[in-house]
């Protein structure tokens, strides 16, 4: 099977995995324009399930165009824009687990299912040197990263797969 068939697949899973998390928060029920959410549910009183939302079916609908409804190989500059959602999730994990203190399964999904989309690309354009310079970052960032506890983890490695790939993306001009 075709990568890009499988990140259709995948960014597919992460709309209904987005749609359902807003369900069990009853997103759909609640007349959320006058409900004062959290500071740590909601930025700038928009709730965080509208990014999941919003986020996923956007890579679905970039993804059946950029690899032409599956049928092409999937481009390294996805990278770019996957990217964005790795961060958004790293200041999502630091929320759940220092901030709240908790863990719940329906985010990690989420989250683990951004991440399985980053590898795919980064495993399908694996001879760009950017992707390989995004691998050691993340992995030297993550290492370095555990000094730092759980968080450390997280941040560091995503600022160092984010180095690596600027990195590898400047070299070969």
């Amino acid at each position: 099977m075709r990568a890009s068939v499988v990140f259709l697949v995948l960014a597919a899973v992460g709309v209904g995995e987005a749609f359902y998390h807003a369900w069990s928060e009853n997103a759909f029920t609640t007349n959320w324009f006058t409900v004062k959410f959290a500071p740590n549910a909601s930025l700038f009183g928009v709730p965080y399930w509208i990014c999941g939302v919003v986020w996923f079916p956007l890579v679905l609908v970039f993804g059946l165009w950029i690899t032409r409804l599956g049928r092409e190989t999937l481009p390294s500059r996805l990278l770019i824009l996957l990217s964005v959602g790795n961060f958004f999730t790293g200041y999502l994990w630091y929320l759940d687990l220092v901030v709240v203190g908790s863990f719940t399964t329906a985010y990690a999904g989420l989250y683990v299912t951004n991440y399985a989309l980053t590898g795919l690309v980064v495993f399908q354009n694996w001879k760009v040197r950017a992707m390989r310079e995004f691998t050691a970052g993340t992995v030297i960032g993550m290492v370095i990263g555990v000094f730092f506890g759980g968080v450390g983890v997280a941040v560091i490695g995503l600022l160092g797969g984010l180095f690596g790939a600027i990195g590898g993306y400047t070299a070969e001009k």
